[in-house]
């Protein structure tokens, strides 16, 4: 679905996001080994994979990660990730935090990103805790927050399931991290996005924590 003018939600296991202006980016790329719902959502709104600039990775869960190889295959796009997480994804090094190893198909990243770094019209923000390279993005032309797993808003807004975050207390640390900044909207991995007033959410779940 459209979430916001040039801003494309795709219900994927765990949310995929397409942003379209001057340039076509995505963010996550699904459970599904051969991307095959993400595919098929950007054919019926005729976007080729060639088109896409940047394919950002928030974290190398396999829910995030899986479809990757299947979707850069037949794209020249720039795979983008947090610099702790690259050698995660490319399978450089084994994850050993939850849920285990990964089986993901290995793809190198291109462009390894540090805490409030811009790429491709996003600006980084450093979230760890969830795994130990998680980033969420922020599109400040749209006042967008796109968090991947650092937070879930599948029953309310609230943290990730603590069975899945290799850190808990940097994982909370984290989202009082995202309170502190101001964005009207947000998307996440898991649960439906908040259309106005997010930031205030995050500040209101901070207190909680």
């Amino acid at each position: 679905m459209e979430f916001l003018n040039g801003v494309h939600v795709i219900e994927t296991y765990a949310t995929t996001t397409l942003v379209i202006d001057d340039r076509l980016v995505l963010v996550d790329t699904s459970a599904d080994a051969d991307g095959g719902k993400i595919l098929d959502y950007l054919a019926k709104i005729k976007v080729k994979p060639k088109d896409l600039s940047t394919i950002f990775i928030t974290h190398t869960h396999p829910d995030h990660v899986s479809g990757l190889a299947s979707i850069k295959k037949n794209s020249p796009a720039k795979v983008a990730a947090h610099r702790i997480e690259a050698d995660f994804i490319s399978r450089k090094k084994t994850w050993d935090g939850p849920p285990g190893p990964q089986r993901h198909t290995p793809t190198p990243v291109d462009v390894s990103l540090d805490d409030g770094q811009m790429h491709d019209g996003l600006r980084v923000i450093f979230t760890p805790g969830h795994t130990r390279g998680s980033m969420s993005l922020l599109d400040e032309t749209r006042s967008l927050l796109i968090a991947g797993d650092a937070a879930n808003n599948e029953s309310g807004l609230r943290s990730m399931d603590d069975r899945y975050n290799i850190d808990p207390k940097q994982h909370r640390e984290s989202i009082k991290k995202l309170a502190t900044l101001h964005f009207d909207h947000a998307i996440f991995g898991h649960g439906e996005p908040i259309k106005g007033e997010a930031s205030a959410k995050f500040a209101e779940l901070a207190k909680r924590l």
